[in-house]
């Protein structure tokens, strides 16, 4: 248990009091390597070269390779936080734009309306991932994982988080219920018990 809330620490802030994350959903590390492939091509191979030619200016090059090692930061992040939270009371969406542009849905599980993935393209095709989309139920309202890993399969685990929190929610339900009859059971009977033991005014 230590283990995954270390695991699962920056996610925190985006849970609710007694929810906890089961498994996060992250785009595929593929989308991680094209989108920093740029980057590492011109923020840290070619000022590595370039000491190499002209060791003087290596002033010049630690400032590259330190705005190459932002530009990687920066793809990290981006890719990080960029995921679906699978959580013991629902899915949360975190979709994040650059460092301080994050949007965050949540959407719980007893309302989730219908999942479905699109698997799109040689390139997807081969590597296995695509869009994943989950509808609200009575809203025209869906969150969406782009280039998800394994579709397939997370659309299975979320049905299956679903199927389990809904027959929790069920048995919380009918012990609630059931309680409540009791209580109004003893009260009624409590009240008959008052009533016959003392006579009424007009004996």
């Amino acid at each position: 248990m230590k283990t995954k809330k270390k695991k699962y620490f920056f996610y925190r802030s985006y849970l609710d009091d007694g929810e906890r994350v089961l498994s996060v959903a992250h785009r595929h590390l593929l989308i991680l390597k094209i989108a920093s492939a740029k980057t590492i091509l011109f923020g840290v191979l070619v000022p590595l070269f370039g000491y190499l030619l002209f060791p003087q200016l290596i002033l010049v090059f630690l400032a590259w390779w330190f705005i190459g090692a932002i530009g990687l930061f920066y793809h990290f992040v981006d890719w990080y936080f960029d995921v679906w939270l699978l959580t013991n009371f629902g899915v949360v969406d975190i979709e994040r734009n650059g460092f301080l542009d994050v949007t965050s849905t949540r959407m719980e599980y007893h309302m989730i309306e219908g999942i479905s993935f699109t698997i799109k393209g040689w390139l997807p095709t081969i590597f296995g991932y695509g869009d994943i989309t989950i509808d609200k139920m009575g809203a025209k309202t869906s969150v969406v994982l782009m280039d998800a890993a394994n579709p397939k399969k997370l659309e299975r685990q979320v049905l299956r988080y679903q199927e389990k929190y809904v027959y929790e929610k069920s048995v919380r339900d009918h012990h609630q219920l059931k309680d409540m009859l009791s209580e109004m059971i003893a009260y009624h009977v409590n009240g008959d018990k008052v009533n016959t033991s003392n006579p009424s005014d007009d004996e």
